[in-house]
Formats: C-alpha cells, sequence, structure tokens
C-alpha cells in the first residue's frame, strides 16, 4: 500500500498538469470519437474465496499485476462543448507470485488473473486538444486464480462497479498521451462446492498509454 500512494500521487498531478496545460490552448469543441489503449498496474484480490487457499509454508498470493485496458468515448452531450460522452472500457490484468519455503525450496507459485469491462459515463471538462474526465460505469468482471497452473477454484463473472478520471494530451491531430485512476468495485462472490464464498473488495488500476481519434 505505501507503494501504491506515490503512484496514486503522481497520477493525479499529471491530470492536473494536463489540464493546465489544455486550458491554455485555443478552445475547440469536444465531438467525435476518442480510442484508448494503456498499459495497467492494479491491485488483486487476495482475500479468501478469491485465490486458491495457501497450504504450503511461505507460499505467496500476487497483490499486484500488470495489463492492459482499452475503451472508447463518444462525445454526445448537448451544446457546443459536449462535456457529456459515453462508451465502454476494460481492463485485462495478471500477477504471479513464488515463495521459498524453510528449506529454500520454491513454492507452489500463484497466479492470478483479472477481467473486467463496463459501459461507463463521463463528464469531461477541456477542449478538443486536451481535456480531463471523470467517468462511472457498471458491468462484470471475473478473477481466475490458480497454482502451479492449475485452476483449483473456477472463475465466475460478477457485477462490477468501476468509477475514476483521467486526462489526456493530444501531442498529434491524431495521437494523445493519456492517463487513469481507476477503482473496480467486485460485488461479493457466493459460495460453491468448489470454493469459499468471497467478500467484496475494491481493486485500484493505474494506467498510462496514449488515444488515438
Amino acid at each position: 500500500m505505501r507503494r501504491l500512494v506515490p503512484l496514486t500521487v503522481w497520477a493525479a498531478l499529471a491530470v492536473g498538469l494536463c489540464g493546465a496545460s489544455a486550458a491554455a490552448q485555443p478552445r475547440e469543441a469536444l465531438s467525435g470519437v476518442v480510442a484508448d489503449l494503456r498499459v495497467v498496474s492494479t491491485t488483486l484480490p487476495t482475500g479468501l474465496g478469491w485465490t486458491p487457499p495457501v497450504a504450503a509454508a511461505g507460499a505467496l498470493v500476487p497483490g499486484r499485476g500488470v495489463g492492459a485496458e482499452g475503451g472508447v468515448f463518444l462525445f454526445a452531450g448537448p451544446g457546443r462543448f459536449k462535456r457529456l460522452s459515453f462508451g465502454a472500457t476494460g481492463l485485462l490484468a495478471e500477477g504471479r507470485a513464488t515463495g521459498v519455503d524453510a528449506t529454500g525450496a520454491d513454492t507452489p507459485t500463484m497466479a492470478t488473473r483479472m477481467l473486467a469491462a463496463a459501459p461507463h459515463a463521463a463528464l469531461n471538462f477541456g477542449h478538443r486538444d486536451g481535456w480531463s474526465y471523470l467517468s462511472i460505469g457498471v458491468g462484470t468482471a471475473k478473477v481466475r486464480a490458480t497454482q502451479d497452473g492449475v485452476e483449483d477454484q473456477p472463475a465466475s463473472w460478477g457485477l462490477a462497479f468501476h468509477y475514476g478520471g483521467g486526462a489526456r494530451w493530444f501531442v498529434r491531430e491524431r495521437l494523445a498521451v493519456s492517463l487513469d485512476l481507476r477503482f473496480w468495485a467486485l460485488t461479493p462472490r457466493p459460495a460453491t462446492t468448489a470454493r469459499p464464498s468471497a467478500a467484496a473488495t475494491t481493486r485500484i488500476a493505474i494506467g498510462a498509454g496514449v488515444s488515438f481519434r
């Protein structure tokens, strides 16, 4: 968690700087469609029911993963600057961890993969060449956990909410730098014959990449 706080601070500062840069440029109306592609670092569920039970002493469960996220925004709001937009976002990230037992041998490799997708609505602040946004949506997510490559807890889809914000700064007519800070709220999963119930949890994803229009 200590490592996450500086990352969050830097992301917030970057979003603010992009917004300030956008305010200094000539204002042109937001319009059309924008697509995002980012590399993402996210926290992963580690609680009972989300990952395999850890039986071996020294075994580790991954608490963070890396992956990719993508999305699309369609500006459709009223008024000249179309502050409102609609679209969808998706996330795929995976983390792996291998510990060492008392004899120095490797413990089973634990892997967690999170897949999430959801439509969203966003409120945008800025103009065509640079703007920040706040967005919120609801969709679905799946967490797949394995131990040494064997999935002993079948993954299932569940309801997920996401909310967060970001910014884009166009450095070329059709190419922009993109930043996003997003919270994924995973709803509880009921118990099955294969695994215990999983409590609700919220994961934090920080992404940086490019946008196209």
